[in-house]
């Protein structure tokens, strides 16, 4: 048994939300202890049929949380690497297109590059920037009904063509969210969209870092978090919370030893956390109940490695196939790193490997990215259960805030009440807002 001590945490869960309140928590000077069921904290892991290079991944300019994060983690000199990208989109005939970019200044820019965007047809592009405008002025309102509504449903109520909805914006909905158009709730499809599309052209910025999150974020938390004397407890998995009085007293072990402190973060997936709480809270608490009702998908990511250079980073939104996008970046001088993103759980199980082999250079090739001498030397395949979580209409009301009604327990996640689809930065929010909540509960 692990004794309680003055301003003690303990977190159940390493990836981003967790990782983020430890880091926040140590620098307040509580005593913390992060607890993990996988063998790495941040939950990576490099199958071994895939090379071993850094994974990229993008970020936004509104990303600001995700971008405070990087620099208290990285000096000004340090920074990671990384490359401004257009985000590019497959048209119907096979052609690609970009969206524009313009420097007007907000929230002009926004209707020019609307405007401009010839992804869109004409005539819908110029009611589309019509009635954005007429929002601007206060002329529109949004419906009051967006979260019980379907996107698809409300697209086509402001006259987005079916060609537009499926070639356009269901790409979109699934590469920000992992959602299609029509399965989730219009609400989520407008708060993923608005700072991409309706703010300033900073917020709308696309960054591609060619360092992978575990080097960017995972590694030095940890290095941080072993220099202070956090306790870092991997392979090691909760199995139930024990409570007195509606405060928890203890978390009970899978080896049977009970981990106690004053404060728990509980950092874990819905689907791994409601196991652990008790049948009493699940029946009392209105808050409990609703993360019962929450649902999620597993997420597949291909990386296939050509032999060619990657001169420049290229972000291209896909429509009518398997993967909602393929992202390309330089692994080495010359070769070409392909990252395919599919958010279809039946997706791993239907296609074979020898057909991956087939359809993924072919799909490549006609997007013109891989070169028709280029050879294909490794393609790895990496499932991540549960990582997207389903915003059908409703959804909105069953996504919990960091607080919950026991007085010593703060949830965080990317699928918890941050404002933001579910995504790094609204890991790293719901990190920092478990961390605000507990040092300000100190200081009052």
């Amino acid at each position: 048994m692990t004794s309680t001590t003055t301003q003690s945490v303990v977190i159940f869960g390493g990836g981003p939300a967790g990782l983020t309140a430890s880091y926040r928590l140590t620098g307040h000077g509580y005593r913390v202890t992060i607890i993990d069921r996988r063998p790495l904290l941040g939950g990576a892991r490099i199958s071994d049929d895939l090379c071993e290079v850094p994974e990229p991944f993008t970020i936004l300019g509104c990303h600001r949380a995700t971008h405070a994060l990087l620099h208290s983690l990285h000096p000004d000199q340090q920074q990671p690497a990384g490359a401004e990208i257009p985000l590019e989109f497959r048209l119907h005939d096979d052609s690609l297109v970009q969206y524009p970019s313009t420097c007007f200044p907000a929230p002009f820019h926004t209707w020019v590059n609307l405007l401009k965007f010839s992804g869109i047809p004409w005539k819908e592009r110029w009611r589309l920037a019509s009635w954005v405008e007429q929002l601007w002025e206060g002329d529109e309102r949004l419906p009051a009904d967006l979260e019980q509504r379907t996107a698809d449903e409300w697209l086509a109520s402001i006259r987005q063509s079916v060609q537009t909805r499926r070639v356009v914006w269901n790409p979109l909905a699934r590469w920000l969210t992992g959602n299609d158009l029509s399965a989730m709730s219009a609400d989520a499809f407008v708060t993923s969209m608005r700072p991409l599309f309706l703010s300033t052209r900073s917020d709308s910025r696309i960054s591609v870092l060619r360092d992978s999150p575990q080097s960017c974020f995972v590694q030095p938390i940890t290095e941080v978090l072993t220099q202070v004397g956090a306790t870092i407890l991997c392979n090691t998995e909760a199995t139930q919370l024990r409570y007195e009085q509606d405060h928890i007293s203890g978390i009970l072990l899978r080896d049977g030893s009970l981990l106690q402190a004053d404060w728990y973060v509980a950092a874990l997936p819905p689907h791994q956390l409601t196991p652990l709480l008790p049948e009493r809270w699940l029946t009392r608490y209105a808050y409990f109940q609703q993360i019962a009702e929450l649902r999620s998908v597993d997420r597949t990511i291909i990386h296939v490695h050509a032999e060619q250079p990657c001169a420049t980073p290229r972000l291209v939104l896909l429509s009518d196939t398997s993967f909602h996008s393929v992202l390309a970046t330089a692994a080495t001088p010359d070769h070409t790193c392909f990252s395919l993103i599919t958010t279809d759980s039946q997706f791993a199980p239907a296609q074979p490997d020898s057909n991956l082999d087939r359809l993924i250079p072919d799909l490549l090739r006609s997007l013109g990215l891989l070169m028709p001498e280029s050879r294909i030397t490794s393609t790895g395949r990496r499932t991540i259960p549960g990582a997207i979580l389903s915003l059908r209409p409703g959804t909105k009301l069953h996504r919990p805030i960091q607080r919950s009604p026991i007085a010593n327990l703060l949830v965080a996640g990317a699928w918890t009440d941050t404002g933001w689809p579910p995504s790094l930065e609204s890991a790293i929010v719901s990190g920092n807002r478990c961390a605000d909540a507990i040092a300000s509960d100190r200081s009052a």
